[in-house]
């Protein structure tokens, strides 16, 4: 794997562990407000739904779903992006 590519995965694991990269500090990326930008927000009440059903394995098949689908889509945004350059620099020193 490149630095760079290695830069795009940790920051996309940052931000879906923490919501927001960096986890600490000054919030350079906020999953919140991407999503809002990016997603209809059905999908969120559909999870809602989801999370009130007793079938709680649906509910973990539907949040796995829904997290492939929210890293596509941060893959897609991030690579190439000075966020990911940035992380990639620091990386490097």
């Amino acid at each position: 794997m490149t630095n760079q590519e290695l830069a795009l995965e940790s920051v996309i694991e940052c931000i879906l562990e923490y919501g927001q990269y960096p986890a600490n500090g000054k919030v350079q990326f906020d999953l919140y407000d991407f999503l809002f930008d990016k997603r209809d927000p059905s999908y969120a009440l559909e999870l809602l739904v989801a999370s009130m059903s007793s079938n709680t394995q649906s509910f973990e098949e539907r949040i796995a779903r829904e997290r492939k689908t929210v890293e596509a889509l941060l893959v897609y945004a991030l690579t190439d992006s000075i966020l990911v350059a940035n992380r990639a620099a620091e990386d490097a020193e």
